[in-house]
């Protein structure tokens, strides 16, 4: 967008105020939604698609063992995204608020900056993988039936996080700067190959595990040299040398809207640790064993996901709607995008929760079979842990949209409070009643953390109503 997409109603003052012409700030909200969340939403659950593609090959053709090791690995998935949302969400926002004013160089300095950051965070995550592989494999709750396809695995998919973070944080770039529909092709193509390298790697070739690590790691440096090849032709503006210096002032910038996502993804990657740990530990001690819990857990978690991805693809999608309209002030377009992106996770959830009670035998036979009591403790995951799922997408969109109208400390709130809820009753309920505890922590905190964010939410949104038209919004410093 160029600066003059805004139109100064008060062109000798130092704020102005600005009529916004963008289409993000005149059209209906509906249409908005639908035209940047669905693609947003295809992109997700396409990207969630990676692990639970790997997951499908791997039960169909080494079994419960296998998927064992991949629900092992998975914690990784959080590292790298604490990493990679601490630089994308911020400078997405940022580059979307800036937009909003008509700041048109700012805001590409603001994407610049943020490939500068998600390039050396990538890198970094590499680094520290490859260099600890062991003792991430047993961090992670490994049995010694496992650990061995662990290791391999997680040896593997480390050379691909710089891609997989240029891809992530790209996207969302792309997204806000009005091409959806390449953002979802991005995602696309990396998934749709991996689809293809997963089947010939792990059958026809017999790969095995390794199979699987390798097509990921391609699929996702096809999707990263697809978002740096766009990089070229921004619409924005064309992005220059100096737009991709970082400086502290935009670090502090950045990470201080990035801080929530990326904090939620730390307390996820803590959380998945200490319910694997507590797998293994307790399924050990019941009749379902201790692999066949890790495993079963881990399949029922990718299908959940890939669920919860579409919650997650709607609040993205909606990022940049919400964005705009708080850099143009118009605070009741905020507040419906929110309301209607709550309608929307409701609705998934309880299409999530009847295909867990209507089909649970034809969803697990995707992945494969299981001994002892893989199927059995299955079954027992969908039906008492994903009891009240209905509820999770609360949090994603709550959590957003408080970075989105750059009110970060709430984010950081609510991104924070189903982790830390989680993990807190799987340290006691345990405890007192084995496996049984591990089950019922799931309901219990969708339902905290709900009723949490619920009173977060209707705080701010009182607060968005009582702001001055003449004042220009600020970040942190006019939080209470």
């Amino acid at each position: 967008m160029n600066p003059e997409d805004q139109i100064p109603e008060n062109p000798g003052t130092q704020s102005p105020i600005k009529k916004p012409r963008n289409p993000l700030g005149t059209e209906p909200i509906g249409s908005l939604l639908l035209k940047f969340a669905v693609p947003s939403i295809i992109s997700t659950l396409i990207a969630s698609l990676y692990n639970m593609v790997d997951q499908m090959f791997i039960g169909q053709r080494i079994g419960f063992l296998g998927n064992a090791a991949t629900t092992v690995a998975y914690p990784l998935t959080f590292l790298c995204g604490a990493l990679t949302l601490l630089f994308s969400n911020g400078s997405a926002v940022n580059f979307n608020v800036c937009n909003g004013r008509g700041e048109t160089d700012e805001a590409l300095g603001f994407a610049g900056a943020g490939l500068t950051l998600l390039t050396i965070e990538g890198l970094f995550a590499t680094a520290l993988v490859s260099l600890f592989t062991p003792w991430f494999v047993n961090l992670f709750g490994a049995t010694e039936q496992v650990y061995p396809y662990a290791l391999t695995y997680m040896r593997l998919i480390a050379p691909g996080f710089p891609f997989l973070a240029l891809t992530s944080g790209g996207t969302l770039l792309i997204r806000s700067d009005g091409s959806p529909r390449f953002a979802l092709a991005c995602s696309m193509a990396g998934v749709a190959l991996n689809f293809v390298l997963d089947y010939l790697f792990l059958f026809p070739f017999n790969m095995g595990i390794a199979g699987a690590a390798i097509a990921t790691v391609i699929g996702q440096i096809v999707s990263a040299v697809m978002v740096i090849g766009y990089m070229r032709r921004f619409k924005t503006g064309k992005l220059l040398l100096r737009h991709f210096a970082v400086t502290r002032q935009k670090i502090a910038q950045i990470t201080a809207i990035g801080a929530a996502g990326s904090l939620n993804q730390a307390a996820m990657l803590f959380m998945n640790t200490v319910l694997n740990s507590s797998l293994s530990r307790y399924g050990a001690l019941s009749p379902y064993g201790g692999s066949e819990a890790l495993a079963a857990a881990g399949v029922v978690t990718k299908i959940n996901f890939l669920f919860y991805s579409t919650t997650v693809g709607c609040a993205i999608g909606g990022q940049p709607i919400m964005g705009f309209n708080y850099g143009a002030r118009q605070y009741d377009r905020v507040k419906e995008t929110f309301f209607l992106m709550l309608r929307y996770v409701f609705i998934v959830g309880a299409v999530e929760t009847a295909c867990f009670w209507l089909f649970p035998h034809q969803i697990l036979s995707l992945f494969g079979s299981g001994a002892g009591g893989y199927e059995e403790f299955a079954l027992r995951y969908m039906h008492e842990f994903m009891l009240l799922v209905i509820l999770a997408g609360v949090l994603p969109i709550s959590m957003q949209t408080m970075v989105s109208i750059k009110r970060p400390r709430n984010g950081i709130v609510i991104s924070l409070s189903k982790q830390l809820v989680l993990i807190v009753l799987l340290l006691i309920l345990p405890r007192f009643m084995g496996i049984d505890g591990v089950l019922c922590a799931g309901p219990v905190a969708d339902f905290l953390v709900a009723v949490a964010a619920f009173f977060v939410i209707r705080a701010a949104f009182r607060q968005l109503g009582q702001e001055e038209p003449g004042n220009r919004p600020t970040a942190p410093a006019r939080e209470k």
